[in-house]
């Protein structure tokens, strides 16, 4: 079966325009003629006259045409290449995780081992989780806010294997619709940035508090956690982190997203609210 011809608008108007110079020419070709009177030379010279007219008209015409065409086709590549950089840098900020988180976490695996832990099989399963969802689940365009939570858990589980005593770190998510679907790795960061940053591991003086909750389409995300009386900056290489976060809030969802970061002396925030 041939495949159907596809006229663009612009080929129309081409069209439309060739037709409008001819269709005047004749007109004040006829007109000229009539106002002229009858006689060969006189014919002969209008009509010469005419055809250069159309003639004229044509080339100005396909002229004008071309140039739209060319500049069209340039938009065009330009937009591709536009939308191709944008999902290139979405896959690599989505696709990168936090090496010295990896190297802690099988370590971590190791020492249970070791001790012959019954927590062994449990870690190893949350690690093979959290990898599949970074590596594999990332990779859809939307996922479920619960995928996200989980994620979280199982990342702070991890840290908690650091610690000596129960850090004070709560999490509430009683008012969040885990089927809610939003753009992966947008949530993440924010909580490995409190525990790169803060001093959740001092169980008297460290603390992390995060809500998650969603109104209809609107999710609203919220964590606070004590900052040290001197900086520490753990972790350094690797992970998505903060400023990446914005970037990708402003690709996926322009004037629909609201991030606050505040920090004071003794505590770092983050306010986050997406219309999805």
């Amino acid at each position: 079966m041939r495949e159907k011809l596809k006229i663009s608008r612009r080929q129309i108007y081409y069209a439309i325009g060739i037709i409008a110079v001819i269709a005047v020419v004749e007109l004040v070709t006829w007109g000229v003629t009539a106002s002229l009177g009858k006689g060969v030379n006189i014919e002969t010279h209008v009509r010469v006259m005419s055809w250069a007219m159309e003639i004229l008209g044509i080339v100005l015409v396909s002229m004008v045409y071309f140039y739209l065409e060319r500049d069209a086709r340039s938009q065009k590549r330009e937009i591709d290449l536009t939308h191709q950089n944008i999902e290139f840098e979405m896959k690599f900020l989505k696709s990168q995780i936090n090496p010295h988180f990896l190297f802690n976490a099988l370590n971590n695996i190791y020492a249970l081992s070791v001790i012959k832990n019954e927590r062994t099989p449990e870690m190893i399963l949350k690690l093979s989780d959290m990898l599949r969802y970074t590596l594999y689940g990332s990779e859809n365009k939307k996922v479920k806010v619960g995928k996200e939570i989980e994620y979280i858990q199982n990342f702070i589980e991890f840290q908690k294997l650091k610690m000596d005593s129960e850090p004070n770190i709560t999490i509430d998510t009683q008012n969040c619709n885990p089927e809610l679907l939003i753009e992966p790795m947008l949530i993440i960061p924010f909580i490995e940035n409190s525990f790169k940053h803060g001093n959740i591991e001092n169980s008297k003086k460290g603390w992390l508090q995060m809500e998650i909750k969603t109104l209809g389409p609107i999710l609203i995300f919220q964590v606070k956690n004590s900052l040290p009386t001197i900086a520490i900056n753990k972790d350094v290489v690797g992970g998505i982190g903060v400023e990446n976060v914005r970037k990708r809030l402003d690709i996926l969802y322009p004037d629909r997203y609201e991030l606050k970061i505040t920090t004071t002396d003794s505590a770092f925030s983050v306010y986050m609210k997406i219309d999805t």
